[in-house]
């Protein structure tokens, strides 16, 4: 009754009428639920069949349940939900949403550092914590806050399950000013559809990610499409703050190969040079 209950609001929904948690397991692999963040299907991965999805006001989330971290973010950014965001307040908060407690990250007092437990194994180990794993300087939010501040759900973007492992020069430097080509043209030209995540070695699995020591992404991808056009990015974690977003660009193929998801299935077969040109990435061929 919930899943047919979920299908039927999901199909109602816009950016902001729905916030809900769904278990993906194996036993309801046969169900389709639709969400409205996600343009036709979310994405999907036989290695993350055990995965929670968070679905907020904004965006959907696809939570590892060993590192607590998202494997993937989808969100619809439209005209209306475009603001400034420069005064919102940034203070991380527990997903209350997510249904299992991630036990490799914990939100510090000043809600400002995250900290994994120790596993050294010494004896007070059940009330220590070993030194942070995402300082402040090195965190930031695969969902912008520039793309919804014109909502009232913006808070919704200061949860853990939308904090990713971003290094300040990446996340002020060309991955940001993609979200501000992105915000530009969707108030010129109407909704596009991103999704984005971080990417790991690629003999490191999705399902094997997490544990004593946290993985830190080698890169990070962000998808973006519309009804009729895709462009792929993937930008390395060690990127220098002044490279050039369009210098990032990649195929849909490569991210699927390096991620291990299946993204956007329905527009393997799209053009993407259109949106790369509106996007201005004018010396863009497709791959």
């Amino acid at each position: 009754m919930f899943i047919q209950y979920l299908k039927a609001v999901a199909r109602r929904a816009k950016w902001g009428s729905l916030a809900v948690a769904v278990y993906i397991a194996a036993s309801s692999s046969a169900q389709n639920v639709h969400i409205s963040h996600c343009m036709g299907s979310c994405p999907d991965s036989t290695t993350t069949a055990n995965n929670e999805i968070i679905v907020r006001h904004l965006f959907a989330a696809s939570m590892n349940a060993d590192s607590g971290l998202a494997d993937w973010v989808a969100y619809r950014v439209l005209e209306a939900t475009l603001g400034v965001a420069s005064l919102l307040p940034r203070v991380w908060r527990v997903d209350n949403l997510q249904l299992t407690e991630s036990s490799y990250l914990r939100l510090s007092e000043n809600a400002r550092v995250i900290n994994q437990p120790d596993r050294s194994g010494r004896a007070d180990q059940s009330y220590r914590i070993n030194a942070s794993i995402i300082d402040a300087r090195n965190n930031g939010r695969l969902v912008p806050m520039s793309s919804f501040a014109g909502t009232p759900f913006w808070s919704d973007l200061n949860y853990l399950s939308n904090l990713a492992v971003l290094p300040s020069a990446l996340r002020e430097g060309s991955w940001s000013r993609l979200d501000q080509a992105i915000n530009e043209l969707v108030a010129r030209s109407g909704e596009l559809f991103v999704v984005s995540g971080p990417l790991y070695l690629i003999q490191e699995p999705l399902n094997a990610r997490g544990g004593p020591e946290l993985a830190q992404p080698s890169a990070y991808y962000k998808l973006v499409a519309n009804r009729r056009s895709h462009v792929a990015f993937i930008f390395p974690s060690d990127l220098p703050q002044h490279a050039h977003y369009c210098d990032q660009l990649s195929s849909l193929l490569e991210v699927e190969q390096l991620s291990g998801l299946q993204l956007f299935p329905d527009m393997q077969d799209s053009s993407t040079a259109e949106l790369a040109a509106a996007l201005h990435c004018t010396s863009y061929k497709d791959f």
